[in-house]
């Protein structure tokens, strides 16, 4: 970005697009800001490691936010079915299984209301996943759903994001 100062009325004229090393406010870089979905059906919750192809949440990153989605409302044979997610690694060791939504704030009666959107506050949440990578992991507290489809939505700064 190109600006020039005119001293007579200290007026600035910005020339092209208003990206800069932000101290005068600017868009967003691309990248800075990452995100990360996951939709999953009841019998296949997302765990760590099960392919080459779960998304990873790379180390050192900090998390903005986390977000469950109720697509179509969950079920189970019990009353007692909530949801903790959280982060593993790929070899399955707990980063915190109830870092970014805990049972708690997904109890079988909020998880079974259609459209139902709920924002994170576990531990994880404004802060740090430390220095190994991530891979979502979704643990009912009872092992009974019979019907559901969810979406994970996980916005986070990849580590030491710097503007542009």
């Amino acid at each position: 970005m190109a600006f020039e100062l005119q001293a007579i009325r200290t007026v600035t004229k910005n020339f092209g697009d208003r990206i800069s090393n932000q101290e005068f406010g600017a868009r967003t870089p691309e990248g800075m800001i990452q995100r990360a979905v996951w939709t999953f059906p009841f019998n296949r919750l997302p765990a760590p490691g099960a392919s080459n192809h779960e998304q990873v949440i790379p180390a050192g990153s900090s998390i903005i936010r986390a977000i469950f989605r109720v697509i179509t409302p969950f079920t189970s044979t019990s009353t007692a079915t909530d949801l903790d997610i959280g982060l593993q690694t790929k070899a399955a060791v707990e980063i915190d299984d109830n870092g970014l939504l805990t049972a708690a704030q997904l109890t079988q009666t909020v998880i079974a209301v259609d459209g139902r959107l709920t924002v994170g506050t576990g531990a994880l949440v404004n802060n740090t996943i430390g220095a190994l990578p991530g891979e979502l992991v979704v643990t009912p507290t009872t092992d009974d759903l019979t019907a559901g489809v969810g979406q994970v939505i996980v916005e986070y700064f990849t580590p030491a994001a710097l503007p542009a």
